[in-house]
């Protein structure tokens, strides 16, 4: 499950790690939810070619109303929803971290290790609804392992940088093989306070530990 994730690293920092050029002007986001834009990368007709551009995060099943934010790489060939996005409008989403809830709805914040930016496999999708013609993006999920299994059963697929081109621009062949869950080990995770949980606070205050002693409540939990 991925349903709220940061991305706050700079223009900078962003076209150096991904090879991408941004002209617009990026606020860090802090709590990026279901129904907001967050910034994708795409590979264009042009082979090697990339464009990074804003998408909206999930998207919307008609007559339920029901909201699609994740895909699961198990079944991303067998789902109709999925399938052609799979084999055509791959992309990439950078993110710096995501938020998990484990039980009994306790907050944790998850990054890499070493703190640079990530990148989640992502799908484009057309607004299902056919209520905007803006692009709509997913992010694929895998079984979550070790540490993470513990606060929740699923994890986004992250992608390694080797995969990153596979991902983007390779065949459906190369594409099946970054459909591995990420390792545990290469993540950390600490309990955050509950406000991310309110989806109009978006300030650096979410991501920060919680008081020594909250935090070693909720790491019992594990």
């Amino acid at each position: 499950m991925c349903g709220r994730f940061t991305l706050t690293t700079s223009n900078d920092e962003l076209m150096q790690r991904f090879g991408v050029y941004i002209t617009e002007n990026l606020q860090k986001r802090w709590n990026i939810a279901p129904g907001q834009t967050s910034l994708v990368i795409k590979a264009e007709d042009k082979l090697g070619q990339l464009s990074a551009f804003q998408a909206a995060f999930g998207t919307d099943m008609p007559q339920s109303g029901k909201r699609l934010i994740n895909a699961r790489l198990e079944t991303v060939e067998e789902k109709p929803t999925f399938r052609y996005a799979f084999q055509v409008t791959r992309c990439l989403v950078p993110a710096n971290g995501w938020f998990e809830w484990a039980a009994p709805k306790k907050p944790y914040y998850i990054q890499i290790k070493d703190g640079r930016v990530m990148a989640f496999a992502g799908l484009l999708l057309k607004d299902l609804t056919g209520k905007s013609d803006k692009p709509h993006f997913v992010i694929m999920t895998g079984a979550a392992e070790g540490h993470l299994e513990k606060l929740h059963h699923r994890t986004p697929l992250v992608l390694p940088q080797g995969c990153w081109q596979d991902w983007l621009g390779g065949d459906i062949t190369a594409a099946r093989g970054c459909l591995i869950p990420p390792r545990s080990t290469y993540f950390t995770a600490h309990a955050v306070s509950n406000d991310v949980g309110k989806v109009a606070n978006d300030h650096e205050g979410l991501v920060r530990p919680i008081d020594p002693i909250a935090v070693a409540e909720q790491e019992a939990l594990l």
